[in-house]
């Protein structure tokens, strides 16, 4: 009796270790997924902040930008070049390790360039 319970533990921790592990292997495919459309867009948003129009009151902020008060700005690129670095940064380190990544704060609308 007490080899049948140890047996069904053993198999009970493998049945659930393998499923951590698949799971673990999925987020992982996700995460590269991710990577590659995000890489996929940086062409897209050089290319829309080239086609903008100079002379509009409401410019959509592509690209970093300093305010009236000479403050920089992220833009839609850095944005999107943060966030892939956050998923490098998952990517890469062990996932029972806690890792808090900074806000993003885009203001892609705005009075001025």
């Amino acid at each position: 009796m007490k080899k049948k319970i140890i047996f069904l533990a053993t198999v009970f921790v493998c049945l659930i270790s393998s499923q951590i592990f698949a799971t673990e292997s999925q987020e992982k495919m996700y995460l590269i997924q991710m990577i590659n459309q995000l890489e996929a867009l940086k062409p897209l948003i050089i290319a829309a902040e080239k086609e903008q129009p100079r002379n509009l009151r409401l410019q959509f902020h592509y690209m970093a930008y300093h305010d009236a008060s000479k403050k920089l700005h992220n833009g839609l690129l850095e944005d999107i070049n943060e966030i892939e670095k956050g998923i490098q940064a998952k990517l890469n380190i062990p996932l029972s390790e806690p890792h808090r990544f900074a806000a993003i704060k885009g203001d892609y609308i705005g009075n001025e360039r």
